[in-house]
């Protein structure tokens, strides 16, 4: 199975591992996508605030104009500034955002920074309660990932997040692929725990 998440490992697959993630790390024909489509909404907004300011302007010298475009291009402008701010907003908070994860050493290290600030932790693997495998909902249907949980939530982080086509895999599939996980932090003493879809139960393996 591919993993969506893009951890740097050693070479026989295990540790150190490191996660770096970033807002806008879009590369090739995706790249190429985003900057198109996003400099395509901010033209036509952009475009959309100078017609209606010009109908605004030919209204009070062209006694043709109804009146009711005045309020139309007034309310078009401010949609489209309203729009703007908002997607400025997102586009400087995901360029703003940067998260690492790295294990070495027996320890974890977490830097996230996003434009609230920077959050950072250090903890030790054997201070973590396990390794599990959790079902959830995603766009109606059901997936599922695996992570490094802690007692505290916001300490816990995935390790592995299945692509499109591996969503739908088969029990043994996950099971087996939890046991590999497991193996692989079963030095730090981590459980292997596997939540069935109903999410009702655990089990440890």
């Amino acid at each position: 199975m591919q993993n969506e998440l893009n951890w740097e490992c050693a070479e026989n697959g295990g540790f150190p591992m490191k996660l770096v993630e970033k807002g806008l790390d879009f590369k090739g024909r995706t790249a190429f996508f985003f900057y198109f489509s996003v400099t395509i909404a901010v033209v036509s907004m952009v475009w959309v605030i100078m017609l209606s300011i010009r109908i605004m302007q030919l209204s009070r010298t062209d006694p043709s104009v109804p009146h009711y475009y005045v309020t139309i291009a007034m309310v078009c402008i401010a949609i489209s500034m309203v729009s703007l701010h908002h997607f400025y907003k997102v586009f400087a908070d995901r360029r703003a955002y940067f998260k690492q994860i790295e294990i070495k050493d027996g320890n974890v290290s977490f830097v996230e920074i996003t434009r609230e600030g920077r959050r950072e932790w250090q903890e030790k693997l054997r201070k973590f309660d396990g390794v599990s495998l959790r079902h959830y909902k995603y766009r109606g249907r059901d997936s599922w990932y695996i992570a490094v949980v802690h007692s505290d939530n916001t300490r816990s982080f995935p390790i592995f997040s299945p692509g499109e086509a591996d969503r739908e895999a088969s029990e043994d599939a996950k099971r087996q692929l939890l046991a590999r996980f497991g193996s692989q932090f079963s030095q730090f003493k981590l459980d292997t725990l596997y939540e069935k879809q109903s999410e009702d139960k655990e089990e440890k393996s």
